[in-house]
């Protein structure tokens, strides 16, 4: 593996590990106010909106300004707009699977709202923020990671292969 790529990989890791502790804060937050709501005889369903909806505020503020370094103005408000269709989707998803769980199953109303949530947030949320929500190139048909995390986030100069794509050579 070549020095550039090990330091892309380092830099993905990196994003990954930050990523998923965001969402656990996130995730504890939601937990916190979901259960609350449970015993305070909301419906679970409520609950859980509520829960996603405080959730996705923690989620992208810790996302953008720790997990992803996005820092950089200007990018906010289309950050912004598609965090809110990814969580718009994750959102019914997360309704979807906790009304399959806690009714379908019959699991109880927070383990199965909260067991939703960890499946969403794995397989939908964090591919979807990574490669969408927060991505730190362009892709043109290749991976980045190659790139460094400042690199790819800050314009430095581009390695030939990927000045080569954005100049639309082979």
């Amino acid at each position: 593996m070549t020095a550039p790529a090990r330091r892309g990989l380092v830099a993905e890791i990196g994003r990954f590990v930050r990523a998923n502790l965001s969402s656990t804060v996130a995730s504890g937050a939601e937990y916190l106010l979901v259960t609350g709501l449970v015993l305070a005889h909301a419906h679970y369903l409520y609950a859980a909106g509520a829960g996603a909806v405080l959730g996705a505020v923690v989620d992208f503020s810790l996302k953008r300004h720790w997990a992803f370094d996005r820092a950089a103005k200007g990018t906010v408000h289309h950050e912004g707009l598609r965090y809110l269709v990814v969580s718009a989707s994750s959102l019914g998803l997360n309704l979807a699977l906790s009304y399959a769980l806690v009714d379908g199953l019959h699991l109880p109303a927070v383990p199965g709202v909260i067991g939703a949530s960890l499946v969403i947030g794995f397989a939908w949320n964090y591919p979807l923020h990574r490669l969408y929500v927060f991505h730190t190139a362009r892709r043109h048909g290749g991976s980045e990671l190659g790139r460094t995390e400042h690199q790819a986030g800050r314009g430095a100069p581009l390695e030939p292969r990927d000045r080569a794509a954005q100049e639309g050579r082979p």
